[in-house]
């Protein structure tokens, strides 16, 4: 079965989408703890942190920069990658967190 976030990526599911590519999508948390809280995924499904191969990782980590200049934070900000411990959802994802910044999130229209 799909995960929540490949439901999300096909658009079975809604969300609120900052930043897509044809290999990413970063959409807002539904559930925020920060001012500035996003969700980085790639739309490949690799289960967790541990099982994904680089060139997934150098694809978040390059997306990570991307969302942190575009919001002009990039020396404010937080990452948050869980495996297992913690992670809800079995996709890979990474929580981009900041106190600052949210009147420069801009979601896209759909």
């Amino acid at each position: 079965m799909p995960s929540i976030f490949t439901r999300i990526v096909n658009r079975e599911l809604p969300a609120k989408i900052f930043h897509e590519t044809d290999e990413v999508i970063v959409i807002a948390d539904h559930r925020p703890r920060a001012p500035v809280h996003l969700l980085i995924i790639p739309k490949v499904e690799v289960r967790n942190f541990y099982e994904a191969p680089p060139e997934v990782l150098s694809l978040m980590n390059d997306t990570v920069k991307q969302v942190a200049e575009r919001l002009k934070l990039e020396n404010h900000f937080r990452i948050i990658v869980n495996n297992g411990l913690g992670q809800e959802i079995d996709h890979i994802h990474y929580h981009f967190l900041s106190d600052r910044g949210a009147e420069r999130v801009q979601y896209l229209k759909r």
